[in-house]
């Protein structure tokens, strides 16, 4: 039965793992073209108002130049005045402008804007046949076409939007019947997909990265599952506690590789993707916004891999330890160093009580680790402006030692769950922060590896202070 279990499981997770891509695959297609479209619609916008101005106005007058010279295909009374002082003007009507800014766009972006319709009065306004098919559509309340064209020569993005008659249009497209509120054409827009193209396929590629990487571990962790799951049937009675810390520990790497380390990943190529191609369109405030989630998400996908290494080891029990003298307030300040910029940020007060004649009898690496984890989930859980207590005293051959915080605080029956691997759980901090409860356990395997006790005291919405105790003196 157990040999039939196997692949059925590996079966399952390749279905997860496919599934799981192919929805990322869509959103990812999805999130791109409503990129596209929002460029493209900006664009064509741009031109609408543009032309909305030059109507409002009845057309507008500028010099005649080499490049501008009078329109050939506007009939109007008016199209050319004198000035007082001798200089000839020529109007230039929304349809004249509309083709100097694409030449403009096109010579500088290789943004191309083509004014068109099914009955143009300027040949050089005669649609393709893609525009021909747009402008039909049109006719059949579609309302705007998006399309990626390719070919030997070029791969670009093309957009088509109508434009409806209004009352300034009459005067020069009523003799074709047109009334206010008909379609009379449309503005299409072209644009090169290079850049946009690239960046899905990058995004492409670390999605199908990441999607092999869960796979293969997933492939490897239900094997070696099975494996190691064999040797505890055999002697099930006498090896019960062992086989459920080794499930437990599969259980939380499994939710770790699955979960929290995918997700930040993604979210992190995907903010990088957005900064990449819109950096100079985005406002000083989402790109603060964007660079904050990318820190945050660096930041947690750092402390979850450094604290699962040394979880991987503690578990090999490949952690040595060296016991040493060591002066407390010493440890204490090497440990929360690295966290104070947190805690400034977010306009802590730390209370440091720990005076220079404490010692303890301790692993250095291990109990910096205990304290650092303390202290960070203190400040995640700290309000803004709040305060944190670090303290220290000497108790009978101990030290008793706490950090004391006044956030979130933990209802009593989450206390039961924090040290234990089976019920590892995380709450967000105050400043939606996020964690994997592996920091708790890490604090307790070390604690207890330097012969000391943890524990925490503490009620929802008033705080909590975590003590450690642990084999010391204080020096006279």
């Amino acid at each position: 039965m157990r040999k039939k279990l196997l692949p059925a499981l590996i079966a399952i997770w390749i279905v997860i793992i496919i599934l799981s891509f192919t929805w990322n695959y869509y959103l990812i297609n999805l999130n791109n073209r409503k990129v596209i479209l929002n460029k493209s619609q900006a664009f064509f916008n741009q031109i609408v108002t543009a032309r909305s101005w030059n109507s409002f106005h009845g057309g507008v007058y500028v010099p005649i130049t080499d490049k501008t010279q009078p329109n050939p295909y506007l009939v109007d009374s008016l199209r050319e005045l004198i000035t007082l002082q001798g200089l000839t003007l020529t109007k230039i009507n929304p349809a004249f402008m509309t083709r100097q800014i694409s030449e403009i766009n096109n010579s500088n972006y290789k943004l191309q804007f083509h004014i068109t319709s099914l009955k143009p009065l300027r040949p050089g306004n005669k649609a393709d046949t893609w525009e021909k098919e747009a402008l039909e559509s049109f006719e059949k309340d579609e309302k705007e076409v998006l399309e990626l064209i390719e070919n030997d020569s070029a791969s670009v993005y093309r957009y088509m939007a109508p434009l409806q008659t209004e009352k300034s249009c009459l005067k020069c497209h009523e003799q074709q019947g047109y009334k206010v509120g008909d379609v009379r054409g449309g503005i299409s827009v072209t644009f090169p997909s290079k850049i946009y193209l690239s960046g899905m396929k990058k995004l492409l590629g670390s999605l199908a990265f990441i999607h092999l990487f869960l796979l293969g571990c997933g492939i490897l962790g239900i094997t070696l599952y099975f494996k190691t799951s064999n040797k505890y049937f055999a002697i099930i009675n006498t090896k019960n506690e062992e086989l459920s810390k080794s499930n437990a520990f599969k259980d939380m790497f499994f939710s770790i590789v699955a979960h929290d380390l995918r997700n930040p990943f993604i979210s992190i190529l995907g903010y990088i993707d957005i900064l990449k191609k819109d950096y100079k369109t985005l406002s000083d405030e989402e790109r603060d916004n964007f660079i904050e989630v990318i820190q945050n998400s660096t930041k947690s996908s750092f402390q979850l891999l450094d604290n699962l290494q040394l979880w991987a080891k503690s578990q090999r029990a490949k952690l040595e330890l060296n016991i040493v003298d060591l002066n407390l307030k010493q440890l204490v300040s090497e440990a929360v160093s690295p966290y104070l910029l947190g805690a400034e940020m977010k306009n802590i007060n730390i209370h440091f009580q720990v005076s220079d004649d404490l010692y303890i009898n301790a692993d250095k690496f291990t109990m910096e680790r205990v304290i650092a984890n303390l202290f960070s989930n203190a400040i995640k859980y700290t309000h803004k402006s709040g305060k944190i207590e670090i303290n220290a005293e000497p108790q009978n051959e101990n030290i008793l030692f706490y950090i004391k915080d006044y956030g979130l605080g933990i209802s009593k029956d989450k206390i039961a769950k924090l040290f234990h691997i089976q019920h590892a759980y995380s709450t967000r901090g105050t400043e939606n922060e996020e964690g994997t409860g592996l920091g708790l356990i890490l604090c307790k395997e070390f604690i207890e590896k330097n012969k000391g006790q943890i524990w925490v005291e503490s009620e929802l919405g008033k705080g909590a202070q975590f003590f450690i105790t642990i084999k010391g003196y204080k020096h006279t």
